[in-house]
């Protein structure tokens, strides 16, 4: 056996068992940071991105209509006026004709009331002891009268056996005559104690609208006593009649020709600008005040809506062309209508602006006529395009947008 085997394994020979590592692997402890960095990183871009979505990069919530196509032939707008909404029979003044203390009121300002619901109830008991008084004096009267006629018809038949004189027949017929009016006076008293029985509870004699009450809860209706302002000293509340709801305007007398009886007409209230109320002219008043060169009309509302609609609020009324008339500003043509609050105007140029693929996209265009539901436009819009409605004062051509209907 050589030297070397005896001795055990070579030192060389182990050296060449081991296995070197790659010199470009890291080690383990370096690849921990770098992950977290990463991480971190990844978080700050999801959260800014967010920032952004919710900021600057979030599109501009806006209110959008449809540019509509109508066809030729609609009435224009022929004449507009302000005025205030009235009824037909314009205020009615409720009160009792008796005195009294108040006990009750179920009513208050604003409150609709319908024909014959209460207005006020006075304190009857002594007018109902009146009544009772008044028919036990007609009772006494009605027996008073069956004794006298007994009385007479025994005098008259003794007077034809000749066993009384004419003297004593006259005095028994008088008495029976006196007995009679006196029964006819009771009943007269029986019928007014009754009347102001009934004066003791007011009810509403027309369906309409509590505008002002006069009296409260407890109070005593006297021809001396305080009384809230405007109001006599027996009333109690003033009403408006909402069956006939109706608008004043004053027209200037040049223009008045272009006002006739029948004529359809529109009703915005000023606090409701996007409401409107159909309506025609239901009077025109025969004279005309010299002072303000006016004539006063009235126009009265279709359906009215009690909600909305409130007497002596303040009204822009729109009078529509008539057909057959020179100035009813009829045409033949398709009509393309946009909401009145859609245009933005420059000066003499109006705009509108459009939304296209999510974008808004501002379009020049010329304006024609108004109408009821909106204004005609001549050039720029084919029909068909949903455009802005009261557009924002940052909104840029491209921004983002996203659509609610208004």
């Amino acid at each position: 056996m050589p030297e070397g085997s005896a001795r055990g394994p070579n030192i060389r020979d182990i050296e060449s068992l081991r296995i070197e590592r790659p010199a470009s692997s890291p080690p383990k402890r370096r690849l921990v940071p770098a992950a977290i960095a990463l991480a971190v990183a990844a978080v700050i871009a999801a959260g800014g991105y967010a920032v952004y979505t919710r900021t600057f990069g979030r599109p501009l919530p806006v209110q959008i209509a449809v540019a509509t196509v109508r066809a030729g032939g609609q009435p224009g707008v022929l004449l507009t006026g302000s005025g205030y909404v009235v009824t037909q029979h314009k205020y009615i003044v409720i009160g009792t004709k008796i005195l009294g203390q108040i006990v009750e009121e179920p009513i208050e300002e604003g409150q609709h009331v319908r024909r014959g619901d209460l207005l006020a109830r006075i304190d009857d008991r002594d007018y109902q002891a009146q009544l009772q008084q008044a028919i036990a004096t007609r009772d006494l009267a009605a027996a008073n009268v069956r004794l006298r006629e007994a009385q007479a018809a025994r005098t008259r038949e003794l007077f034809h056996n000749q066993a009384m004189s004419r003297d004593q027949l006259d005095i028994a017929e008088n008495a029976l005559a006196v007995a009679e009016a006196e029964l006819k006076r009771s009943q007269g008293a029986i019928d007014y104690a009754r009347f102001n029985v009934g004066q003791c509870v007011i009810a509403s004699p027309i369906d309409g609208i509590v505008l002002h009450k006069y009296r409260e809860l407890g109070d005593t209706i006297n021809y001396g006593g305080d009384v809230q302002a405007g109001g006599g000293a027996t009333d109690i509340v003033q009403l408006a009649d909402t069956t006939d709801m109706r608008t004043e305007v004053d027209i200037n007398e040049a223009d008045i020709a272009k006002v006739t009886m029948g004529q359809p007409a529109a009703v915005i209230p000023d606090a409701y600008p996007d409401k409107s109320f159909a309506a025609f002219v239901a009077k025109i008043y025969p004279e005309a005040d010299r002072q303000k060169g006016t004539v006063k009309v009235e126009v009265k509302l279709r359906d009215p809506d009690l909600r909305i609609i409130k007497p002596e609020m303040s009204a822009k009324v729109t009078f529509m062309a008539v057909e057959g008339r020179p100035n009813s500003m009829r045409a033949s043509a398709p009509l393309v209508i946009v909401p009145k609050k859609a245009i933005v105007t420059e000066g003499a140029a109006s705009a509108v602006w459009v939304v296209r693929d999510d974008a808004a996209y501002r379009i020049a265009i010329t304006t024609g006529r108004e109408f009821q539901d909106g204004i005609e436009v001549r050039s720029g819009l084919a029909g068909g395009e949903l455009v802005i409605v009261e557009p924002p004062a940052d909104l840029k051509a491209g921004s983002r947008v996203t659509t609610t209907a208004p």
